[in-house]
């Protein structure tokens, strides 16, 4: 991209040519009008309006009038393709921040606005090859996970479920005997060392 295309150079230009088509505007307007006024009668129309507006309000008054209207008028409507343009890239954006893409994108413009639609293309680009990618790569399991089978989740539940009628029955007054005790222990320590080597797994 050439550095002095840019917007700010773009809004130069165009205020530049508006403020001199402006004046030629005002320039022929001005010829025309003299020269309407040196071939009409002093009694007619025209001549009485031109002395009014001249005695009422001036002529620097009504040529500047004239000049910045014409100049605003110009100024919009050349303008009218840069915002065009800002308009178009505002709702690209946006709409690539909520839902990740955007419709087509096309500017008119050159320099800095020309290069950030194509770096909104690019990086819409790159958002749907990821999202490709992340769809049609397979999930691989994670190779340190623990799977267990059925036989060993019943086999655990079924040693929580020894321990908690062992916990009932205390619970419940009667004291558990010294078998009933080992018994309790050996389902704890069973307990632990299963619960250690999932941890050691994962």
């Amino acid at each position: 991209m050439r550095k002095w295309l840019t917007v700010r150079t773009a809004y130069l230009y165009i205020l530049t040519g508006s403020a001199l088509l402006s004046g030629v505007v005002l320039f022929l307007a001005y010829r025309v009008f003299s020269w309407s006024y040196a071939h009409v009668s002093p009694d007619s129309f025209l001549a009485r309006l031109a002395h009014g507006l001249v005695n009422y309000i001036g002529r620097t008054p009504i040529a500047a009038a004239l000049f910045f209207t014409v100049f605003a008028g110009l100024f919009m409507l050349r303008s009218q393709k840069l915002a065009g343009d800002m308009k178009q890239i505002v709702r690209a954006a946006e709409e690539l921040a909520n839902r990740g893409a955007f419709s087509e994108l096309e500017v008119a413009s050159g320099g800095e606005l020309k290069a950030l639609a194509g770096n909104l293309r690019r990086i819409r680009t790159s958002m749907a090859s990821i999202s490709a990618e992340r769809i049609s790569t397979p999930l691989i399991p994670n190779e340190t996970s623990v799977l267990l089978s059925n036989e060993e989740v019943m086999a655990f539940i079924l040693r929580i479920k020894s321990l908690l009628r062992a916990l009932e029955s205390e619970d419940s007054g009667s004291l558990p005997s010294e078998l009933d005790r080992e018994a309790l222990k050996r389902e704890a320590h069973g307990l632990e060392r299963l619960l250690e080597s999932l941890m050691t797994a994962s």
